[in-house]
């Protein structure tokens, strides 16, 4: 299958709230397709309810950009090349830290997953596990 069908993502939600739950880090996480659209969303218990909206931008940015959030970081600072990238869509910001991650199939980008909701490096780990149960 080249996109994300709502039984995976489904369950791909699954495994990130259990993952979650292990790192005792409530959190949201957000599945988009290859095109930004949100096809799957939750939120753990005590997340964060400014969480949501960051999670979704997550995906809608590594979905757009093709790359993990995380990677465009450095270059949105001032002095880089992508200075600005955060304001360039006032409709829907981009999110520029980790916990962004594109969904791979046969080297075509298929979607995204975003999370938000603990430290960086817990979000870049939640979505990790939600990315492997979408790529297979």
């Amino acid at each position: 299958m080249s996109e994300n069908s709502t039984e995976e993502a489904i369950k791909a939600l699954r495994c990130g709230l259990e993952h979650a739950e292990k790192l005792n880090e409530p959190s949201s996480i957000a599945i988009c397709d290859a095109g930004g659209s949100l096809i799957a969303f939750c939120r753990s218990t005590d997340a964060a309810f400014g969480s949501v909206e960051v999670a979704i931008g997550k995906a809608y940015t590594a979905a757009a950009f093709r790359t993990k959030t995380a990677d465009l970081l450095q270059d949105s600072q001032p002095g880089g090349e992508f200075y600005s990238l955060v304001a360039a869509n006032p409709s829907r910001p981009f999110v520029v830290f980790g916990g962004g991650t594109p969904v791979v199939r046969g080297g075509v980008c298929v979607g995204a997953v975003g999370v938000s909701g603990g430290p960086v490096a817990a979000d870049v780990e939640i979505a990790a596990v939600v990315c492997q149960a979408l790529e297979g």
